[in-house]
């Protein structure tokens, strides 16, 4: 008997002995109220001091991964990727408010390589701020990116606490997808399931996400100064059942450099998901400004996008008409032409010349066009795109081809445009937006377009392309680059500047968003996510089904309110639906004449049949301008861009609060609030096919006024008929920003 208990007691003290090493790394930790941020041999772990915020606990998956590529002459053929549960465990030193990590070298396989990595943990006032540094003193090898570091583990519920990401103006994920198979915006990675935002591009336009609950949330924000190029991803683990989150740095570390790691911040937090809005924003406003824009743009209702003439070579609206564009664009309550294919070659043809078209009427006529829309009160923005060089033109053979983005393997990166199924479309080559003279054309482009009195310039699709990858001699940068992140920012700073000094009322203007670039864009052309022809559709069924993964354009339009959108509807007529919802986010309206038959549609109201667009690649909503009454519809547009304008101090340049500060609620009922001084207005739009009533409420404010697009006289609390607005004004006591 005492044998057996000699034996148990010896059982028992092996349990609890240490695995070999399990000394070697003890817990060390950076400390902030809310929460510790541990490190051990297994990773990072979050561990709050509420039980009601998110926790994590590390599970022993990497913690950082690297990928090398051979550099050029090192006589190395195959990429490496190196991951933290290969290496060394590193040397951690804790410091006053946190922790080092230091990897003195790096191992593949068993061969040490001359790379350095750190890691620095702070606990800095009431966030964890993650930082650091890699040293390549390597001859053979480029560093081309770093993902890390990861927090995994994480404890949540996307039913209590959605995943909020910068996708478009911003999605809400609510759900995993069912039975585990992709669907948006989760893609399969390995076992895992991932969502993704690329920043900056219109797939990522802000470098910041949440995991955020009603009461409480996790930010992480990539405080990064340089808006670098970046991957925010978030990924579920259907094994352990948590998530993981990092942010990936995709920069090159060449032989002999050393590349700082931008500063991740980790911040648990108190309130809903405004309060992480709130957090990056702050952030944002102590490292740039966005541009002050001209007043007229600040009201400008919307445009008007007419395609003068066609990639192959149809003129739908020659210059002498542009006076009629502007009745019509009057007739819709917009503010703004905007003249694409206005050039000799047509729309996405001979870029980057635009030279006014003899066959349209000349310069002279365009001159006089764009004078007779200001004598209307219209402005007028020209096209260029911003990044295409069309293949094989004069421009491309004698300096085009040595400006392009070059991939490794030599080719360059490149885009086929075609409109017409019976042409043959062109192949256009990326312009590399490092090199002086892509950016003396843009700029020169600009100066041409204020020459000839218009009152802006359209630099399309550099507010949606992601960096990429520049592998060509003779650009100015490194070999290899990523373009199109900071040198993209400031090409387009320093052309604002130069317009600004020409002409303070000319703006600059783009396709897309991104946060980075709102110190030169005054006003966007919208087509991403949450601002484009879908979106009304989409926040309809979402108020129907609100656990629905779906858009989530509150997202950019908090945290940036001054932003001017238009809502991209590419078809000559706007459905109250979308009118609607343009209204009630603070967006601006749009249509768009790009083919023949919109044309006659707008002249005469003829609704088009599906085959009048002929061979035409993409054609717009036929279904909607056959069913829908042509002056009800347009008359309607106008009264909601009207009825912008009067209220203009909350709804135009006020500021958008979402729905802080009041409390509403009533079936298909969407309520946004916008504040002026101590005013507060709250736009309800019901999204819904049949009448609403609601229940709203506005702490500590006296009611003022209501108002809609349609009627003189409104009850104020009567219930919404179908597919209407109504805006309803406090006055509130105190002071506000």
């Amino acid at each position: 008997m005492a044998t057996r208990n000699v034996k148990q007691l010896l059982m028992l003290a092996a349990i609890s002995l240490p695995c070999p090493g399990a000394f070697a790394q003890p817990t060390h930790r950076a400390t902030i109220p809310a929460a510790e941020l541990r490190w051990d041999a297994k990773g990072f772990s979050l561990v709050p001091s509420s039980a009601e915020c998110l926790a994590s606990r590390a599970t022993d998956d990497p913690v950082w991964n690297m990928t090398l590529e051979p550099a050029r002459g090192g006589g190395l053929q195959n990429e490496l990727r190196l991951e933290s549960r290969t290496q060394p465990s590193p040397n951690v030193a804790e410091t006053k408010d946190g922790l080092t990590l230091t990897y003195s070298h790096l191992l593949d396989g068993k061969k040490q390589l001359d790379i350095a990595l750190t890691l620095t943990v702070r606990g800095c006032g009431d966030r964890f701020e993650i930082a650091g540094e890699i040293r390549n003193g390597t001859r053979e090898w480029i560093i081309r990116d770093f993902r890390g570091p990861v927090l995994s583990g994480i404890q949540a519920e996307l039913s209590k606490t959605p995943l909020l990401m910068p996708i478009g103006f911003g999605c809400r994920v609510c759900q995993l997808p069912p039975d585990g198979k992709a669907a948006w915006p989760w893609r399969k990675q390995g076992r895992y399931m991932a969502v993704t935002a690329y920043y900056p591009s219109a797939a990522g336009t802000m470098s910041w996400f949440a995991l955020a609950g009603a009461s409480h949330g996790l930010y992480f924000g990539s405080h990064d100064a340089r808006c670098g190029s970046k991957a925010l991803r978030v990924w579920h683990d259907p094994h352990s059942k948590t998530f993981s989150a990092m942010i990936e740095y995709q920069f090159f570390v060449h032989p002999g450099q050393r590349v700082a790691i931008p500063k991740m911040i980790v911040k648990p937090y108190a309130g809903d998901w405004h309060v992480a809005a709130r957090v990056y924003r702050a952030w944002v406003d102590s490292v740039r400004k966005p541009i002050e824009k001209p007043a007229w743009v600040q009201t400008a209702s919307g445009w008007l996008l007419a395609i003068l003439k066609q990639q192959n070579g149809d003129i739908v609206w020659p210059y002498n008409t542009l006076d009629k564009l502007s009745e019509l664009a009057g007739q819709r309550g917009l503010d703004i032409l905007g003249l694409f294919g206005w050039g000799y070659g047509g729309h996405d043809h001979l870029y980057p010349d635009y030279n006014p078209c003899p066959l349209m009427g000349g310069e002279e006529a365009l001159r006089e066009g764009i004078k007779k829309a200001h004598a209307r009160g219209k402005r007028v923005v020209l096209y260029a795109n911003g990044q295409l060089i069309e293949r094989g033109t004069a421009y491309w053979t004698d300096t085009g081809r040595h400006l392009a983005v070059t991939q490794k393997d030599g080719q360059t990166v490149q885009e086929f445009w075609r409109k017409y199924q019976d042409t043959p479309g062109y192949h256009f080559d990326i312009g590399c937006s490092v090199t002086k003279r892509w950016r003396e054309r843009l700029l020169s482009l600009a100066m041409q377009a204020n020459r000839l009195g218009a009152d802006g310039i359209l630099f399309d699709q550099l507010g949606g392309r992601g960096p990429l990858p520049c592998y060509a001699e003779g650009h100015g940068h490194p070999v290899p680059s990523m373009v199109y992140e900071d040198d993209r920012r400031e090409m387009l700073r320093q052309i604002a500047r130069t317009m600004k000094d020409a002409n303070p009322d000319f703006v600059i203007m783009t396709e897309g968003f991104f946060d980075s670039i709102l110190d030169s864009i005054s006003y966007f052309h919208g087509y991403l996510l949450g601002i484009f022809k879908d979106s009304a559709d989409r926040i309809a069924q979402q108020q129907a089904a609100p656990d629905m993964n779906g858009i989530f354009p509150e997202m950019a339009r908090y945290t940036y309110p001054e932003a001017a959108c238009t809502v991209r509807f590419p078809s000559p007529l706007l459905p109250r639906p979308m009118a609607n919802y343009t209204c009630a986010y603070g967006w601006r309206l749009e249509i768009e004449t790009r083919y023949a038959p919109d044309q006659d549609y707008l002249l005469n109201g003829r609704a088009p049949a599906v085959e009048d667009y002929g061979k035409i690649v993409e054609k717009p909503d036929v279904t909607a301008m056959q069913t829908l009454p042509f002056q009800e519809t347009a008359a309607y547009m106008k009264r909601v861009a009207e009825f912008q304008k009067k209220n203009a101090a909350l709804l135009m340049t006020g500021r958008f609060i979402d729905n802080d500060g009041f409390t509403c609620s009533g079936s298909g009922i969407v309520a946004k609030g916008y504040r002026c001084g101590n005013l507060l207005g709250v736009v309800l739009w019901n999204t819904s096919d049949k009448p609403s009533a609601f229940k709203l409420a506005v702490p500590e404010a006296e009611f003022v006024s209501v108002s809609d697009p349609e009627q003189a006289s409104v009850e104020p609390f009567a219930a919404l008929p179908p597919q209407t607005l109504r805006l309803l004004i406090w006055k509130q006591k105190g002071t506000f920003p």
